[in-house]
């Protein structure tokens, strides 16, 4: 602009109000008056009813009416909570959990009041001092730290009702004030506190006094100390600049203050706030979201089954249920002390067994999964972007090889990690990241007391308890139990040596140590997990029959009758074992599926739907045959591969379980069982590819089986969860104990009296292997066994018997056929 205008645009001005002035002067006092003081006060007047009225015709943002402002509802988190109690997690947009007033600690209140509005149970809404000291210091002093003026309600008014962006802030505080005194008609001054303490944001998504005492202090709202009150206060003025975790001296500070002023307020002695506030800032910060938190995987999947239970039920308004604004309380089954422990012991474990597999792989041997790795990078959203953008695989492959800051899942630290790394490298990273999974429940029906899909639930969200993998080894009991219902006994020896199946195109099974000696009885085949014993077993039983049996057990998807089934190239899920090994700890009879869901309420307790704990159950086999099974199972634990459970983690009591390690111990397995629990491990990459090189690290006893003892260790080690501790698997007859009374192992395979039995001559089983289970039964049922007499010595005397009268009856029959042939020429009666 012309500098010559401005000179004369600036001379003209003071012309005026010269002139201005002059006339001023020269007026009488009274009309004086009247434009110095009326007029300007007229028009402010016209000025704010224009206002009044153009805010009262919603020009400046919606304006509630009464009706509505009384059905003010906040979007609530809904709360997942375990058998026991305690809150595992939440579903939210907002991270909200409202309180009465009553059960929130009353130095908030006191806090609040004194720092935010003094004279709050003396207005209406509108503080007109607080709001000319504002004017004054802030408009004529240029105060900047006057403060605000809102009261409690024009703030609440805020929070509820945000402002319109972009609108005059005198327009906007127009507003808050016509609906702060809306609500002040509406609620009392009780109501006014608890629904702003509940609706306030006290920053990093943290919504209402509840979950921020949660947060900073790993507490309640009703159990806050004064100090602790004034922190969370304190975060009202600034969310950010007063962040007790990121701040720690300005939150100090600002803690101070607000003491301080409760000082002014009369509700505190100034020798307690100088007592409070030498004190240093002491948080316990614990962040809780929808991605952390307990039972981050199992909440992702109970979800859907929420949703699906809500579906058709809807509020007494009609509208649906919403879990994520609606507050709903959710109760499972999960016990809050098992699940801690399964997650803790999930990562004590998992580091020593990454560092296995990169240790398996040093020593620049080239791992065998570098074509696998490569298509994962090609399925990559990353690279899918960049070949989305029309770069060809040469560019992309480049771009991926550029370093750039990140964060990744380190087992090391079992959390999150900020580096610098390529985007290759990072999906390498999570391509050989090894994962766990465990699963415990009751035997009896099903109930889930922990759930454990995996690492962080923000770095992989993929759920290992629901993954559906070969199970090795852990197949093996079922073998056992088959060949128990078909007649075989638990003594009967199996050679090791290894064979030829011909209508199985020749297929030969092998033992992972090369040794094909001797001879085991069941125990000893099952304890040491030979493979050729067990083929040998599932082969003289039936594959077909078999098969049944493992459907009948409780895995659902596709078994083929073939040899290796024996070996564990079923698969299944976490959920399918610990229901087939329920069978086994369940006295032959299984749950039909798992339970999680126990019901669903309001915020406010009132029942939606519930569903009960299951008690119908499946029989799969006999109580005797599940019996013999567990016995089977304990001498894994004690003397086979599971030996570690009591030597290494010192576990005590009945015990009685199965590794399974897959084929280039891609995968380990332990299920094992209490009388209380049955608990499935599972450990191994997401890929099948990245798998160990050796068995001395990569074998189920080095991966799988430490995360089950340690959990279990805890489990024994811990106070207050004595319902999942002791108890005694069901004793066995005394028939059965003699039948068991044999070697596990034996050097060579006995001689046998037909080629087409595997029976010892001398051993008592072998006698009785000839007449069926219910012949025993009746036999013992005319002969119980004396006061004196060990269980080998009445099983011995059963078997004299039974033979007795075997004898008589094949003489019976030598006669019959003997005249039959004399007196009519027939032969063994026949026609």
């Amino acid at each position: 602009m012309d500098k010559h205008f401005l000179h004369t645009l600036k001379a003209r001005a003071i012309q005026l109000g010269k002139k201005g002035w002059d006339y001023l002067r020269s007026q009488p006092p009274l009309k004086l008056l009247f434009l110095g003081v009326a007029l300007p006060l007229l028009l402010l007047t016209l000025y704010f009813t224009f206002l009044f009225v153009r805010t009262m015709s919603g020009a400046y943002g919606h304006l509630p009416e009464k009706a509505e402002l009384a059905l003010v509802e906040n979007a609530e988190a809904s709360s997942v909570i375990s058998e026991d109690g305690q809150l595992i997690g939440k579903y939210f947009r907002e991270n909200r959990i409202s309180v009465p007033l009553e059960e929130i600690s009353p130095y908030v209140t006191e806090a609040l009041i004194a720092t935010e509005d003094s004279r709050f149970f003396e207005h209406q809404g509108i503080d007109l001092r607080a709001l000319l000291r504002v004017a004054v210091k802030t408009k004529l002093l240029g105060d900047t730290k006057s403060g605000g003026g809102s009261t409690i309600s024009q703030q609440l008014a805020k929070q509820l009702y945000p402002r319109v962006s972009g609108q005059d802030m005198l327009k906007t505080k127009f507003r808050e004030m016509i609906i702060a005194s809306r609500l002040e008609e509406v609620y009392n001054k009780q109501e006014l506190l608890a629904l702003y303490l509940n609706t306030v944001p006290f920053g990093e998504l943290a919504f209402g006094i509840e979950v921020a005492s949660n947060r900073f202090f790993s507490k309640s709202a009703s159990e806050l100390r004064a100090e602790e009150a004034a922190v969370l206060v304190g975060l009202l003025k600034s969310t950010r600049n007063y962040n007790p975790r990121n701040h720690p001296e300005a939150s100090t500070g600002r803690r101070n203050v607000v003491l301080d002023q409760m000082v002014k307020n009369g509700v505190m002695s100034q020798e307690k706030v100088d007592s409070l506030s030498a004190l240093p800032l002491e948080i316990k910060y614990r962040r809780e979201n929808n991605k952390v938190g307990s039972a981050a995987h199992f909440r992702r999947m109970l979800r859907k089954e929420v949703e699906h239970a809500l579906a058709g039920k809807t509020h007494p308004d009609r509208r649906p249920y919403d879990i994520d604004r609606d507050g709903l309380r959710i109760h499972v089954s999960i016990n809050s002390v098992l699940q801690r422990l399964a997650e803790e012991a999930v990562l004590e474990t998992m580091p020593n067994i990454q560092a296995a597999l990169a240790r398996d792989w040093s020593g620049g041997r080239k791992a065998p999964w570098e074509a696998a790795f490569l298509k994962t990078v090609e399925k990559s959203p990353r690279y899918q972007a960049y070949a989305d953008a029309g770069k060809s695989r040469e560019q992309i492959m480049e771009l991926m090889k550029q370093p750039r800051q990140m964060t990744i899942y380190d087992w090391k630290t079992a959390g999150p990690v900020d580096t610098l790394m390529r985007p290759i490298d990072s999906l390498r990273h999570y391509f050989t990241l090894l994962n766990a999974g465990l699963l415990a429940t009751d035997p009896r029906n099903g109930t889930v007391r922990a759930w454990v899909g995996g690492v962080d639930y923000r770095f992989v969200q993929y759920d290992h308890v629901t993954a559906r993998r070969q199970v090795g080894s852990t197949i093996k009991p079922v073998i056992y139990a088959t060949a128990l219902q078909e007649g075989m006994r638990p003594c009967e020896y199996t050679p090791a040596q290894q064979f030829t199946i011909e209508d199985f195109k020749d297929y030969n099974p092998r033992n992972p140590n090369g040794d094909y000696e001797g001879a085991y009885s069941m125990r000893g085949g099952l304890a040491k997990s030979i493979n050729t014993v067990a083929v040998n077993l599932a082969v003289r039983s039936g594959l077909q029959r078999v098969v049944n049996e493992i459907h009948e057990m409780g895995i659902t998807g596709k078994v083929e009758a073939i040899p290796s089934v024996a070996l564990g190239t079923v698969e299944a899920t976490l959920p399918e074992m610990n229901l087939v090994y329920s069978g086994f700890a369940n006295r032959g009879r299984r749950p039909l599926g798992i339970h999680f869901l126990d019901k669903i309420e309001t915020a406010d307790g009132e029942l939606i739907v519930s569903f009960a704990r299951p008690k119908e159950t499946k029989t799969v086999m006999s109580d005797t045959t599940a019996a013999i099974a567990t016995y089977l199972m304990s001498g894994v634990v004690n003397s086979g591969t599971g030996a570690r459970l009591r030597s290494t983690y010192g576990i005590s009591g009945p015990l009685a379980g199965k590794t399974g390690t897959t084929q280039d111990q891609s995968d380990g397995w332990f299920v094992g069982y209490t009388p209380k629990l049955v608990v499935s491990t599972w450990v191994g990459a997401e890929y099948p590819a990245v798998h160990f090189r050796t068995l001395s690290r990569g074998s189920a006893t080095k991966t799988a089986l430490p995360v089950w003892g340690t959990f279990l260790r805890k489990v024994q080690r811990t106070r207050g969860i004595s319902y999942y501790k002791g108890g005694g698997f069901p004793p066995l007859d005394e028939m059965t104990t003699a039948l068991l009374e044999c070697p596990d192992y034996l050097d060579e395979l006995p001689i046998y009296r037909d080629p087409e039995e595997f029976m010892p001559v001398d051993d008592i089983a072998t006698r009785l292997q000839r007449f069926p289970a219910q012949d025993i039964e009746q036999m013992m049922a005319r002969k119980r066994r004396r006061h004196n007499e060990s269980p080998a010595q009445y099983a011995e005397r059963i078997a004299r018997q039974l033979e007795r009268e075997a004898r008589k009856d094949e003489r019976r029959e030598e006669r019959k056929a003997f005249w039959a042939k004399t007196l009519f020429g027939k032969k063994d009666g026949g026609e």
